[in-house]
């Protein structure tokens, strides 16, 4: 039986013939990020597409970025998180966020980056660039495994303690470089070190030439929502280095916290 696509009421619908191409497309994403990864005979009998329709959605998809084609099967891409980054909350997010991030990397002169937490994967959904001719980065969406960036160890501080055990004990603790934290005791004493300092620190766990510290952003209840980072070339941003921007770094998170609550009471007013 095929899977019911979830068509919002408020779309205008009575005047136009569906596309049905695009309703099977968007089929298939649901399918995938339901039960990735799949064979595209699991996604053939579930759907009820012929196994032609099918590779020719699959072909498409992964031609346009949404779609990977990996040993085990086909999976979504980061993309679709490009996407989702638009959706309000993201986006008032970074729209509060901005203008501290600007200021930030004026003392820093290194990339920032606004953090938040998808899974096992951290985002970042939105960055400022450094001047420096040497920098890290394309115009791309970042992704980081949890257990080797400096927002991981923050972004699941708020978690209680049998919350992390269950959590951490759920994910792939994948292993970048010889420094990433693959094993889950030590990587919850660092999640408990970051909750006592208020940032973390992120030295060469990702890249073997980069080095990142985080700071958190909190909502109305106190819960770490997003982080905002500097990251940078380990031979600019070094361990010393880093240590200078601590305290503006902290400063920056706190006026984030404090605009994302003024946010949210006009949001109610």
């Amino acid at each position: 039986m095929s899977q019911q696509l979830n068509i919002g009421s408020n779309n205008e619908t009575s005047s136009y013939v569906l596309a049905s191409t695009v309703i099977k497309a968007f089929q298939v994403l649901e399918f995938i990020a339901a039960h990735q990864p799949v064979q595209p005979a699991a996604v053939s009998k579930g759907l009820n597409l012929t196994r032609a329709n099918v590779h020719r959605l699959l072909a498409t998809l992964i031609s346009i970025g949404y779609v990977e084609k990996m040993r085990s099967g086909y999976g979504l891409t980061f993309k679709l998180f490009q996407l989702g980054s638009t959706v309000p909350l993201n986006k008032s997010l970074r729209d509060v966020a901005k203008l501290v991030m600007n200021d930030l990397e004026q003392i820093a002169h290194e990339n920032i980056y606004l953090n938040v937490l998808s899974e096992d994967v951290v985002i970042a959904i939105d960055e400022v660039k450094s001047p420096h001719h040497v920098i890290l980065n394309p115009d791309v969406t970042y992704t980081y495994p949890v257990n080797s960036c400096a927002s991981g160890k923050l972004l699941v501080g708020s978690m209680t303690d049998e919350q992390l055990d269950a959590y951490l004990a759920s994910i792939d603790m994948k292993k970048r470089t010889e420094r990433s934290i693959t094993d889950r005791a030590t990587f919850r004493e660092e999640v408990q070190a970051a909750r006592i300092k208020g940032y973390s620190t992120e030295i060469l766990e990702f890249s073997p030439d980069l080095n990142s510290v985080a700071a958190p952003i909190h909502d109305q209840a106190g819960r770490v929502i997003a982080t905002i980072s500097i990251s940078g070339p380990s031979m600019r941003l070094t361990e010393s280095r880093i240590m200078d921007l601590v305290e503006d770094l902290m400063q920056a998170a706190e006026e984030i916290t404090a605009k994302v609550a003024e946010h949210a009471r006009l949001s109610y007013v």
